[in-house]
């Protein structure tokens, strides 16, 4: 028995413990659906890269020079085709000063995201499968000889038939009837899940 210690009394009995360290736990708040809309936007990029739209007109207040002095491609000063070259990748390397017209678009996926009405992961999958469809029509133009990327998907897919002198016949018309058939599904998935109603770059 240490000395002093009451017979019947356990050892450390009276000792003061040091009191347990609970570790603060860091809450991350869930994205808001504005958050989640932003983001399914710069991860997407339809809209400059000359799938939904052929070009983009400035309109007052747009900062020619400065647009142009940031790599924007302007024609007369007045408006820059598609594909935009700012893009990279999918995501626009000017997009703190990007022109007005491209500051008010929102899709439609953006507009059911940011309202809460769809979640993201169901946007991702419809712009996943305008990728999918996007790629089928460049391989059918690329077989054409429609290999300049440089210019809008439907302007490209316009000169491929228009250089058809009649209708085509063997191989060919397998081709172009494929051609017309995936730019037929392409455009009626981007009208009913992409344009709305005020497209503002649609004002070309």
């Amino acid at each position: 028995m240490a000395s002093g210690q009451r017979p019947g009394t356990p050892a450390g009995a009276g000792l003061s413990l040091p009191a347990p360290q609970v570790k603060a736990v860091e809450v991350i708040p869930a994205p808001t659906p504005a958050d989640a809309a932003a983001a399914l936007c710069l991860d997407c990029g339809l809209c400059c890269n000359g799938v939904l739209f052929d070009q983009v007109r400035l309109v007052a207040g747009d900062n020619a020079k400065a647009l142009s002095a940031k790599g924007l491609k302007l024609k007369q000063r007045r408006f820059f085709n598609q594909p935009c070259t700012a893009l990279c990748g999918s995501q626009c390397t000017i997009y703190g000063d990007r022109p007005t017209r491209c500051r008010q678009f929102e899709c439609r996926q953006y507009q059911l995201v940011a309202a809460g009405e769809i979640p993201p992961l169901s946007a991702s999958g419809r712009i996943g499968e305008v990728r999918c469809q996007v790629a089928g029509i460049e391989a059918l133009l690329a077989a054409a000889g429609a290999t300049n990327r440089r210019k809008p998907l439907a302007q490209r897919y316009a000169t491929v038939m228009a250089a058809v002198p009649g209708p085509p016949d063997g191989g060919n018309a397998l081709n172009y009837s494929s051609l017309t058939g995936a730019m037929d599904l392409l455009q009626s998935t981007l009208r009913e899940h992409f344009r709305v109603e005020a497209d503002p770059l649609r004002s070309v």
